[in-house]
């Protein structure tokens, strides 16, 4: 029963996150958005991950898959090849670590680590490459690139 539970919650946050993710990015403001979801799910996979909450982690996987997925023609349109390579990497490394949280027994340091490749290698990429800012002024797009 508590799996049936938690499956259907999987599928409403799934779907209420669709609202987001599945429209087409043509402002500032929609990828401004879309960022923020993903900052949230991201703290969020982290969070639960933490705490042993995989069930939850892998809620979080899903928002930030259908996420990145919105992004691809995104950067696509804009010509850049490497930020849609890094999106690519990024929902390689997603599909590995909702397996890794759905298996039998998991093991929580190789999740955590995991996760934190995922920040680094995924989000912490693509603002290298193409945002400037920080938490504390807020991030933009470095000229030339919206």
């Amino acid at each position: 029963m508590r799996s049936l539970v938690i499956g259907a919650a999987v599928l409403v946050f799934a779907w209420a996150a669709s609202g987001i993710a599945q429209s087409k990015i043509t402002t500032l403001e929609e990828y401004a958005k879309l960022m923020k979801t993903n900052a949230q799910a991201n703290g969020g996979m982290n969070k639960a991950i933490g705490s042993g909450a995989y069930a939850d982690a892998r809620t979080q996987i899903a928002t930030l898959r259908q996420n990145l997925t919105t992004l691809q023609p995104f950067w696509a349109e804009r010509k850049r090849d490497d930020a849609v390579k890094i999106l690519k990497d990024g929902l390689g490394r997603l599909d590995a670590l909702d397996k890794m949280l759905g298996a039998a027994t998991v093991d929580q340091v190789a999740a955590q680590a995991a996760a934190k490749e995922f920040g680094g290698n995924v989000c912490g990429a693509c603002h290298k490459a193409y945002r400037e800012g920080d938490a504390q002024t807020g991030f933009r797009f470095r000229p030339g690139v919206f």
